[in-house]
């Protein structure tokens, strides 16, 4: 007796397909059988996600086969080590004093990452240390020049490189697709190399047919072909060493297919893709050696209670920036059933993965009954995956092959009924709410120069403020210079991290009281930016000094600050013309400065 593809040891499985050995054993042999369909709490691991997360170089590591879009980390192949940069700002003292110098040290470092073991069409977004270093807009967090070398046959070696190594030493790593970052600033990864990540586009779409049909190919098999698997998914990375039928068992997880061989071609076909045959009554029972042998239809049926009851399916969300996600799928009937999980190694949406858990939980309750019968030799000619109808009870059976043994006296045929065989685009929803970051523009820095009367004692004198602001939230610091030969040489004045709270006055502010409250008047103020807040404060504690502002010239105290639906703010309970600063109430027109003295942001 041969069996055919289907629950055959892996020998056997090569001794029918040929070239593709263990493609077609027992691994993937079941249409949708294995691990699949498991009880207990079973766990099914593919090629894992977690593969790609770590970044090497060490000599020999994989380098990825990337499918679609995929995040990868990659094997760093070159460096130039880390490069320092020493610089000294000289902050002038004034009025006689002795000016200060200071020196501090930036380091970059300028790398090639390998990303992938086929041809890519470019990067999109970049992480460093799980942030995002890169945008999809191609703006950075931390200044870099990025080139994308594709993996072709021709390409070049890379400029940079040459340039270190020399025109005859650099590679050129052809057929292999690859990143070159040069001078990253390391400042925001404490002075070290992060682990990169990389977003790979390397097709604008696959299907889970193309995967299997290239995975296939790739392990030696001539020709192979994929029907009915026209299932989007967004990507796959293998990033291990694995074997090919590892790779097929990833995808035939969530995309079930039958595999079987002729002609010298291996097939997958999804379950409603394959021929049907009618079997008539008379081809029943055909060639069987006893009594029970030649029983028309041999029918097993499992108990509800050693189903699957929940079905969970990990894998990589890339509306979630890649990163590992679950989706569930939940039988409502009352029995108390198994849990399995299948821990697939693609990049899905959230409502690919949750159909494909519905529908393979919906498939292996299909399989609670398993029908075998025998028919005539001449019925060698299926295949696994094919489709039989024939009639039971006077009900027509329509019957999925999924395991065939052949004798010289008859074929046995075994497989479940498929007559309520679930929609493999049925809808479902399973959006969540993630809020992709992008990489905020520096932007400008704004500066105010403030000439104030004394802020303490009426004996404190006259001295000027510098406030640095940013106008973008990604703002992380700016300098102030100042020279005092034309524009010759520049010395420091000021420099800070932390932005003051400033904006503009939008409304015309009347004259007002300054011995007591001027509670008639309000101030409409826009802040720089939409994470500056003001806020209210109590009488007791304005009289103590707090929430003084600069409005035009005229310093001024509130105790109420009222934020509207337009993002401005409408400041009430004034204190008019501190700190001798009465003659400024006349001055005020829409436009002018304004500029919050409490808090950081402005020095002396």
């Amino acid at each position: 007796m041969t069996t055919l593809v289907l629950q055959a040891a892996s020998v056997a499985g090569f001794v029918v397909a040929g070239p593709a050995g263990g493609l077609v054993g027992a691994a993937i042999g079941s249409v949708i059988d294995r691990s699949v369909f498991l009880g207990g709490g079973s766990v099914r691991e593919g090629p894992r996600l977690s593969d790609l997360s770590v970044q090497s170089s060490a000599l020999g590591e994989t380098i990825p086969l990337v499918f679609g879009t995929a995040r990868v980390s990659g094997n760093v192949l070159w460096s130039s080590g880390l490069i320092e940069k020493r610089s000294e700002e000289k902050q002038s003292g004034g009025k006689g004093r002795k000016s200060t110098s200071t020196v501090t040290f930036s380091y970059s470092v300028s790398l090639a990452v390998g990303l992938g073991a086929r041809p890519i069409q470019g990067v999109r977004r970049i992480w460093a240390d799980g942030k995002l270093l890169r945008d999809e807009a191609g703006r950075w967090l931390s200044p870099a020049t990025l080139r994308v070398y594709q993996g072709t046959e021709t390409q070049n070696p890379d400029v940079l490189i040459e340039a270190h190594e020399g025109i005859a030493n650099a590679p050129a790593f052809r057929g292999m697709a690859y990143a070159v970052l040069e001078g990253l600033e390391l400042a925001e990864f404490a002075n070290r190399v992060p682990n990169l990540s990389f977003e790979v586009i390397a097709d604008d779409a696959v299907s889970a047919g193309d995967l299997l049909v290239e995975i296939a190919t790739r392990s030696g098999v001539e020709t192979a072909q994929a029907t009915g698997l026209d299932q989007s998914i967004e990507g796959l990375a293998l990033a291990r060493d694995v074997p090919s039928r590892s790779a097929i068992e990833g995808v035939m997880g969530l995309f079930p297919a039958s595999v079987s061989e002729g002609g010298g071609v291996l097939s997958f076909r999804s379950l409603d893709a394959g021929d049907e045959r009618t079997v008539f009554e008379t081809d029943m029972g055909t060639g069987g050696r006893t009594d029970e042998d030649r029983w028309a239809v041999h029918i097993t049926r499992e108990q509800g209670a050693d189903l699957l009851q929940e079905l969970s399916v990990r894998y990589g969300d890339p509306q979630r920036d890649y990163q590992p996600a679950l989706q569930r799928a939940r039988r409502q009937q009352g029995y108390v059933g198994n849990r399995g999980i299948i821990d697939s190694p693609l990049f899905l949406s959230g409502d690919r993965a949750k159909r494909q858990a519905e529908q393979m939980l919906a498939l292996s309750w299909m399989k609670q009954e398993t029908h075998q019968l025998r028919l005539p030799v001449d019925f060698a000619s299926l295949e696994a995956g094919d489709r039989l109808s024939y009639q039971l009870d006077k009900t027509t059976i329509r019957l999925l092959i999924e395991e065939m043994d052949i004798a010289p006296d008859g074929v046995l045929v075994s497989g479940y009924p498929i007559s309520t065989l679930p929609n493999l685009d049925f809808n479902s929803s399973a959006t969540g709410n993630f809020t992709t970051p992008v990489v905020e523009l520096v932007g400008s820095t704004e500066f105010q120069a403030l000439d104030l009367p004394g802020l303490g004692t009426s004996r404190e004198p006259s001295q000027v403020l510098a406030a640095l602001a940013g106008g973008s939230p990604g703002w992380r610091g700016g300098s102030a210079y100042l020279s005092r030969d034309g524009g010759e040489t520049y010395d420091i004045l000021v420099s800070s991290r932390v932005a003051a709270i400033m904006g503009e006055v939008l409304t015309f502010l009347p004259q007002g009281p300054s011995a007591y409250w001027d509670e008639q008047n309000e101030i409409r103020v826009r802040l720089m930016r939409p994470d500056m807040q003001l806020e209210s404060r109590t009488s007791l504690a304005v009289l103590n000094g707090a929430n003084r502002i600069v409005a035009g010239n005229e310093i001024i105290q509130f105790r109420d600050a009222f934020l509207d639906a337009d993002g401005s703010y409408r400041l009430r309970g004034l204190l008019r013309g501190r700190n001798g600063t009465e003659w400024a109430m006349n001055d005020h027109q829409p436009g002018e400065r304004f500029v919050l003295l409490d808090g950081g942001g402005w020095w002396r």
